[in-house]
């Protein structure tokens, strides 16, 4: 499976592809990123300003470094548009084996 992200760097859209499925690495990663998630989530009045914004960080990290560094954290800040965050969020719910993140999946409430 192939898997992609646009970005606007420098004023050029520019696609990002990587080819090879995910390593051990990157469900690390994912799992790293998302206990930071929780643990922001679980606080007794909800996230913080800081909080979303090191979670920023923590998201682009994780794309320039799945992507294998083809972009910098800040580009990816910077230049993904809204179909490349849902992308991302995408990959790290792959990452961490999740198939149906959101719960929409009805064929368990069939059975």
């Amino acid at each position: 499976m192939a898997y992609e992200v646009k970005l606007t760097v420098k004023g050029e859209e520019i696609p990002f592809k990587r080819t090879e499925t995910p390593f051990f690495k990157d469900t690390t990663r994912a799992l790293i990123l998302q206990q930071h998630q929780v643990k922001m989530w679980d606080k007794k009045d909800g996230p913080t300003d800081e909080d979303l914004m090191n979670n920023e960080k923590d998201v682009a990290n994780f794309a320039s470094s799945f992507f294998n560094n083809q972009f910098t954290a800040k580009d990816f800040i910077d230049g993904a548009h809204s179909e490349s965050t849902i992308a991302i969020s995408k990959i790290i719910d792959e990452c961490l084996g999740t198939s149906d993140p959101d719960g929409s999946d009805k064929t368990e409430s069939k059975k």
